[in-house]
């Protein structure tokens, strides 16, 4: 017979048991979600996406090339069709013909890889040495696939001229349309200065930026120099053995306003910083295309605040002249 009593000690039992019910098919939802993660992000992911490998960090895989780089190191000075065979793989892909790329870089051990660059999510080609690449020293060369190719940012004394590599990268990843041409040893690695690519005719370097320039691709190359060489000076910018055109003048300007103390080539006295002998501005003057040479003090370059306004700025003449339609 039930009691008042029994009814009282029954309640919290009843209600115990709802409790305990109730937690089991919360703990068994939420155990069904967990069990299925892939279904919830297959949900929320284009199919579209592109498969393919892992983005890559351009930065971090220029410093792990160029880490090797020292003064007496190895190199191997290519000869006229060594020079001419990488020079034509740069212009079959500029044109989009990757099998004559590929065929003429092959013919010197070359190979042409392309990636997803994490910084930007652009694709990116890499032309590099695929045989011999530490004991040649002749460079490698990145183009942006996302557009035409527009203008290029040249490299020629990376390491030896601190962080001018880092720095190369960094306009690269910074405006559309760039080719970064990249020296493959210190600029004193060879015998007789044959590895200063800004001062040889005769390597890999220039003949790829000769290639770039005579289909009409302004550059800007970057150098560096100690402010005690130059005092008072942050940086100099200079159209080589050029004209002055809007180019240095942006350029010169931009630099200005972010601080800089600059020094313009065309109309005042910089020293021996102007890049009037520099082999790569001798051509471009030569077949009248822009070109920009410009020398940027230590803190411009190893710091990474100041290097990125760097940068900034000479992107902004990359935008200028703008990825051809």
């Amino acid at each position: 017979m039930e009691t008042r009593g029994s009814r009282r000690l029954l309640l919290p039992v009843a209600v115990l048991l709802v409790l305990a019910a109730l937690a089991g098919v919360l703990t068994l939802a939420a155990r069904g979600r967990a069990e299925r993660p892939a279904a919830g992000r297959a949900a929320t992911t284009p199919a579209t996406t592109p498969a393919g490998p892992a983005p890559v960090d351009l930065a971090a895989r220029v410093d792990e090339y160029t880490a090797g780089f020292v003064q007496g190191g190895p190199y191997t000075a290519p000869d006229a069709g060594q020079r001419r065979a990488l020079a034509d793989g740069v212009l079959g892909l500029l044109d989009g013909d990757t099998e004559r790329a590929d065929r003429a870089l092959a013919r010197v051990g070359y190979r042409r890889a392309e990636f997803t660059e994490a910084a930007t999510g652009r694709r990116v080609a890499e032309l590099a040495d695929a045989t011999a690449e530490a004991q040649r020293g002749w460079g490698r060369v990145y183009l942006d696939l996302s557009v035409r190719s527009a203008w290029s940012v040249q490299v020629p004394h990376p390491v030896s001229d601190a962080r001018t590599e880092a720095l190369g990268v960094e306009v690269f990843r910074a405006a559309p349309g760039g080719v970064l041409v990249l020296a493959g040893a210190h600029r004193r690695a060879g015998p007789d200065g044959s590895s200063d690519v800004a001062h040889r005719t005769d390597t890999v370097f220039a003949a790829v930026v000769e290639a770039l320039t005579g289909r009409g691709l302004p550059g800007i190359q970057v150098h560096g120099f100690d402010e005690g060489s130059l005092p008072g000076q942050d940086a100099v910018v200079s159209p080589g053995a050029g004209q002055p055109g809007s180019a240095a003048e942006l350029t010169a300007a931009g630099l200005g306003r972010a601080g800089y103390a600059v020094c313009r080539a065309w109309r005042e006295k910089c020293g021996q910083l102007g890049g009037t002998t520099n082999v790569e501005g001798r051509f471009a003057a030569g077949v009248g295309v822009p070109w920009l040479h410009v020398e940027l003090g230590n803190g411009l370059r190893t710091e990474p605040a100041r290097r990125a306004v760097v940068a900034g700025v000479l992107a902004d003449t990359a935008l200028a002249w703008g990825p051809r339609p």
